[in-house]
């Protein structure tokens, strides 16, 4: 899958299988499409797993790698303890230190 094929599935295709959304997530999510992928699109990525109120591959890839991106530090290094993929916390986060207007 292309890095605009996952982003048009994550953006437009509402009723995606889940399959194909895990897929299109972790495509997004992957070290070698940093340059060509928004923060803004692993927000995104968070939306749609946040839809199915529980975290799937698709909330956690995509916290994952912005976590990695952004270098933001959590409290502990429990899994899951306070791993945040709750895409308002995330873009409330992002915005307040402007990284969602550096990378639009």
């Amino acid at each position: 899958m292309t890095v605009g094929l996952a982003r048009r599935v994550i953006f437009e295709e509402h009723d995606s299988p889940f399959g194909r959304l895990a897929f299109a997530a972790a495509v997004l999510s992957s070290r070698e499409h940093d340059e060509a992928v928004s923060l803004l699109d692993l927000v995104e990525c968070l939306k749609r797993g946040n839809q199915l109120k529980k975290i799937t591959a698709v909330d956690e890839l995509a916290a994952l790698a912005l976590y990695r991106r952004t270098k933001r530090r959590r409290r502990s290094h429990v899994p899951y303890q306070d791993f945040i993929t709750d895409a308002a916390d995330w873009a409330t986060y992002l915005k307040k230190r402007r990284l969602l207007l550096l990378h639009k």
